[in-house]
């Protein structure tokens, strides 16, 4: 049997008498994709601070690839291989594109000139922005922008890959675009977990999706059961959304952008 990648036991975090995480448990496996969902303010991108260590729990504790990193600093979990996005990309708008990639992987990543270029180039090659390497970050569009934070975090060659929201704002083509990226890169065995508002785009690409909300875990299973959960359609979907949001019929096409 494969050992977990990731575990979470009875992790809690409040700030005063806001629970923003009530004893989570959960793993995954190597290679796992998995999306997370859940109404705002339901602790997604807190859970994402806990894991990737820009918050430290009040309780519990978190293991990666077998050793305890609970009390270890977002830069150490970043070069043990935890990757992740932030939901507004924020790169160093007068940097290249190339020398944006370049500080992730050496400063993120803990590698040296020669591996750093390395990281830099094949994230280049992954997120198809090998054109736009020279060209100043500033000067990017929206999806460019996604593309750059993504690129930036698959520079620390992490294993395990956290992404935020990197559909938000994006058209249909611009979403199926980054769906096909997060695709391949899970595809070469990175292990994924995706927080995301846009469900069909989710749903496309995991084969596990978990539901959280204020600060617990309602919902885990294969996409389809989940969304059809009375619990998760009341807290998230709504009562009258139903689960062929899932697929691909007229319905999902109308409900595919969600975000209570």
């Amino acid at each position: 049997m494969t050992s977990p990648l990731l575990e979470l036991e009875r992790v809690s975090k409040r700030f005063g008498q806001v629970i923003i995480a009530e004893d989570l448990s959960f793993d995954i496996g190597p290679g796992d994709v998995v999306g997370i969902v859940g109404p705002n303010g339901a602790g997604k991108t807190s859970l994402f601070g806990l894991i990737s260590g820009d918050l430290s729990p009040g309780a519990g504790e978190i293991r990666f690839a077998g050793r305890s990193v609970t009390r270890m600093d977002a830069a150490a979990r970043c070069r043990l291989g935890i990757g992740r996005t932030y939901q507004v990309p924020r790169p160093f708008g007068d940097m290249t594109v190339f020398e944006n990639l370049l500080v992730a992987a050496q400063q993120g990543g803990g590698m040296r000139r020669r591996a750093s270029y390395a990281a830099a180039v094949q994230a280049l090659d992954r997120t198809g922005m090998s054109g736009q390497a020279n060209l100043p970050a500033e000067r990017l569009g929206l999806l460019q922008r996604k593309r750059l934070e993504l690129a930036r975090a698959l520079a620390t060659q992490p294993t395990l890959l956290l992404l935020d929201e990197v559909a938000g704002g994006l058209t249909d083509p611009e979403v199926a675009q980054l769906a096909e990226i997060i695709r391949g890169v899970n595809a070469d065995g990175m292990a994924v977990i995706w927080i995301e508002h846009v469900v069909r785009a989710l749903t496309s690409v995991v084969s596990r999706l978990i539901c959280l909300a204020g600060g617990r875990f309602i919902g885990d299973g294969d996409p389809a059961s989940v969304l059809a959960e009375p619990a998760v359609r009341e807290v998230f979907l709504g009562t009258d959304v139903t689960t062929a949001l899932a697929g691909d019929g007229p319905e999902a096409a109308s409900a595919d952008r969600i975000a209570p």
